[in-house]
């Protein structure tokens, strides 16, 4: 059933991509578009960014007046169209605050004479945010105003504190426009995770135990107040206040001072993903273009059978900490120490997507590349021939070896010799790319995984997107996902967890931990029903010691199932992929602005 109001859906990430917020409302857009009579997405307008997101249209009469006005009141131009990039297109409007740039102190003095937030020291990552954001305000303060929508009652969604100034300008102005606030994690919070200098969990359990919350001085001793403090502001102004997770919820209430009134679980649109039966062909064929790369990496140097070798990956941003991605690494060294006792023929290649800035693919990988390319391309030229020969030879009774092959095939392949055996005195290179010895590439030295012919854990740190036209693996980050045998996410902070959760409805066993929002969603709607499949790392009340072996341990399992248990786990991770389906957990968001 149709709910018989106005949504207006606000986010810095609507028609710009940058983090994981985009995945959530380009995933849901369907649903809340079937759910909601009048729906819109309000974003920022970047040109460069809108050109592939955004599909400008005609402004509606309902909407043409407003927009001038805001352009000759405030120099703010606003752009109507549809969001392309997300699920059935909805209508959207991007605005650009460019004249309200030169009144940003005007703005940071009303957030402080209203609500005390500093933000004398803001960078960037506040100032244009916040700027956008008054736009937005005044915008939908002018919608309610002249009666846009005639008398149908509007909420105003704002995700996260870059959106929070327009919730806070309609409280300012005593709109009657209602509000919902999503924090998708706190500012706090995170920084304190990253940092290492305290342990977030212990403090929130303290705070909790001692009913205290975090003191804003906090946020001060980490240099991010002016985004605490407009977060925290936004969460106890709105009039509905929501976060992604149990997770998250607990942590807002110690950091914000404020409890939520209702979780929204982030979910995915499980019918664009492909059903088990073409999983498994696509599996096939994906796995095989990672063989492609995997031996081109390798073979100049050692071989190995890519027929007994398993694809293991992380992916993410580059927090070392935050994303477990020291976990990853710290287990996988472990794991090659029991696997060289335990002799076993088959191979782990663990492939590191963890983008970063990079300057240019690695030469010595690019050259490999082109040698095996050539490899290929010469014998399938001489294959023909060499079937030729061999059935002439078989019907004339010759010996199978006389003549065989072409003179020109012999030199090329002397050629191709000589140039493989100047290699079989180095090692793998580490890295696909040109990278900087940054805490990524010191932690796989320090666990010795060196890529050495006697490692059962070979190592490729590949720092950049993945895309079909990377000149490399040559597939984009989905398809990459598939084609791989198990996706590890050890994350200490994890306020949902998209990554695992793509990686289950894909089809590939996967891990995430009890400090994630999406591992505490597991673990609350299935136990231990899932292990194997989508196995639950505990990370809560442990040692980092015992992390890193209940990871090694996770792994190893994974690596000594038959085909068939794992088949059995592939399948059971797609089906309990299904509980976040935006199908179901819509209903959430409904509740938020029925209440």
């Amino acid at each position: 059933m149709k709910m018989d109001y106005v949504v207006l859906e606000a986010s810095y990430e609507v028609g710009n991509k940058y983090g994981g917020i985009h995945t959530v409302l380009t995933s849901k857009s369907a649903r809340m578009m079937e759910r909601i009579t009048e729906f819109y997405e309000i974003g920022p307008y970047y040109e460069k960014k809108a050109k592939t997101e955004f599909e400008e249209k005609n402004v509606p009469e309902n909407l043409h007046k407003i927009f001038v006005e805001m352009e000759k009141e405030y120099g703010t131009k606003c752009h109507y169209g549809n969001w392309v990039a997300a699920e059935k297109s909805p209508r959207c409007i991007l605005i650009d605050p460019e004249g309200m740039r030169k009144k940003i102190n005007e703005i940071k003095k009303e957030l402080w004479d209203y609500y005390k937030i500093d933000s004398m020291k803001a960078d960037d990552w506040f100032n244009e945010p916040v700027v956008w954001g008054k736009a937005l305000g005044i915008l939908i303060e002018k919608i309610e105003k002249h009666k846009v929508f005639g008398n149908k009652r509007i909420v105003a969604h704002f995700h996260e504190y870059l959106s929070g100034t327009g919730l806070l300008h309609l409280k300012q102005v005593k709109s009657k426009v209602k509000t919902v606030f999503t924090t998708h994690a706190t500012m706090l919070g995170r920084t304190i995770a990253e940092s290492k200098k305290q342990d977030l969990y212990e403090l929130i359990e303290k705070g909790f135990k001692e009913k205290q919350s975090a003191s804003d001085e906090l946020a001060y001793s980490y240099g991010v107040q002016a985004k605490h403090l407009l977060e925290k502001a936004s969460a106890n102004n709105a009039d509905v206040f929501t976060s992604v997770s149990n997770a998250v919820a607990k942590e807002a209430e110690f950091i914000l001072g404020k409890k939520c009134d209702l979780v929204l679980p982030n979910g995915l649109d499980m019918q664009k993903f492909p059903i088990m039966e073409d999983l498994s062909i696509l599996h096939r064929q994906y796995r095989n273009r990672i063989r492609h790369f995997v031996e081109a990496y390798f073979y100049p140097y050692y071989y190995f059978d890519i027929k007994k070798t398993m694809f293991y990956f992380i992916a993410g941003r580059h927090e070392f900490h935050n994303k477990g991605i020291d976990v990853f690494i710290d287990a996988l060294g472990n794991l090659n120490k029991q696997l060289k006792k335990e002799k076993n023929e088959k191979i782990i290649v663990a492939l590191i997507w963890i983008a970063e800035e990079t300057t240019a693919r690695n030469l010595a990988v690019m050259e490999n590349m082109v040698i095996h390319q050539t490899v290929e391309d010469l014998l399938e030229r001489e294959l023909p021939k060499i079937k030729t020969k061999l059935f002439r030879n078989l019907m004339e009774g010759n010996k199978m070896e006389e003549n065989l092959f072409e003179k020109d095939f012999l030199m090329d392949s002397k050629k191709m010799t000589i140039k493989l055996k100047n290699k079989k005195d180095f090692n793998p290179p580490l890295s696909a790319f040109e990278t900087t010895e940054n805490e990524i590439v010191k932690a796989i030295k320090r666990n010795n995984l060196l890529n050495r012919e006697e490692d059962k854990i070979k190592v490729i740190y590949y720092p950049t997107y993945l895309s079909t036209a990377d000149g490399l693996i040559g597939l984009n980050y989905y398809e990459a996902i598939i084609g791989a045998h198990y996706g590890a996410f050890p994350s200490y902070y994890e306020p949902w967890g998209y990554t695992p959760l793509e990686t289950a409805a894909l089809g590939v066993p996967t891990l995430t931990t009890d400090l994630g929002g999406y591992g505490q969603f597991i673990q609350e709607n299935l136990g231990d029903k899932a292990k194997g499949s989508i196995e639950v790392l505990q990370r809560k009340g442990k040692i980092y010691q015992e992390e890193v072996q209940g990871m090694t341990k996770a792994m190893h399992e994974i690596y000594s199932m038959t085909k068939h248990e794992r088949m059995e786990k592939k399948i059971k991770a797609k089906e309990y992929s299904n509980l976040a389906d935006w199908k179901n957990l819509i209903e959430n968001y409904i509740k938020a602005y029925e209440k």
